[in-house]
């Protein structure tokens, strides 16, 4: 059984980073590389593309970091058994190779879901760590097939990345470019994408980006003491009052009142 010993997500470094482990990493190491990287493996040298996946033996001498610009990971130190290394390799999953996969935002909101999971005190958190780690190492078998058989179609693709950007929407609230540049990325028009979202999911793009930032005030008014207009600074809007509007017609409460009613147990996140 696959059980992992620590993990990190969405982590950046500077363009300096470089981890070099000339013993090997110390336990199985799972890299998702989502900036260009430079890696070499076992006197190996590979210039990484952002979309990259690498699984490396624990005695497999190693060295990765930036090729210049800043570095971001997904990553996770696992341990497995010699049945599960050979269930992966049936899988068709490389060991101490790059496995390009191109567009991951999937597997990453995969990998936020097992972070949370591991540093949790919930009860089955174990259980559901473990499952989401056999869905991911599923996910890339899956990906690998296709792209080794030819089966994806502009379809597929086109809904790969309708995912990623939903997943994208709910896991970076805070962060997110306006709809122009979210439709420029995935090389449609605004009306395309609204066209292509809502026949996907049943709501507008807009919608879900306010969805989500929603649910992160929520969850920042519950979990912290910070500010209302520090949260709505974290939440993405530049003006409080745009923020305060917005929250009050979606939830018919002002922040601050949400935030009082809550603590005395009248309203549930």
């Amino acid at each position: 059984m696959i059980k992992i010993g620590s993990i990190g997500y969405n982590h950046t470094h500077g363009s300096e980073f470089k981890l070099d482990c000339p013993e090997g990493p110390g336990a199985w190491l799972f890299l998702l590389m989502k900036s260009p990287a430079a890696m070499m493996i076992d006197g190996e040298n590979f210039a990484v593309r952002a979309g990259t996946v690498f699984i490396l033996e624990p005695k497999i001498p190693c060295c990765y970091g930036s090729d210049g610009q800043d570095y971001v990971d997904d990553w996770f130190y696992f341990n497995m058994t010699d049945s599960d290394v050979d269930i992966l390799k049936n899988m068709g999953i490389s060991i101490n190779k790059p496995v390009f996969l191109g567009s991951v935002e999937g597997l990453s909101a995969l990998i936020y879901e097992m972070t949370v999971e591991f540093y949790s005190s919930e009860s089955f958190h174990e259980e559901i760590v473990h499952a989401y780690t056999d869905i991911l190492f599923k996910r890339i078998s899956r990906a690998v097939t296709r792209k080794s058989t030819h089966e994806a179609s502009p379809a597929t693709e086109r809904r790969a990345s309708l995912v990623g950007l939903r997943s994208r929407i709910y896991l970076e609230p805070g962060s997110l470019p306006t709809v122009a540049v979210l439709a420029d990325e995935l090389g449609v028009s605004i009306s395309g994408l609204e066209h292509l979202y809502k026949k996907a999911f049943g709501t507008s793009v807009i919608n879900d980006m306010i969805n989500s930032r929603m649910v992160y005030a929520k969850r920042l008014l519950l979990s912290t003491n910070s500010l209302v207009s520090e949260i709505a600074e974290k939440c993405g809007y530049n003006c409080c009052y745009s923020f305060m509007r917005q929250f009050k017609l979606k939830t018919g409460l002002t922040p601050t009142e949400y935030r009082k009613r809550a603590a005395v147990g009248e309203i549930e996140y």
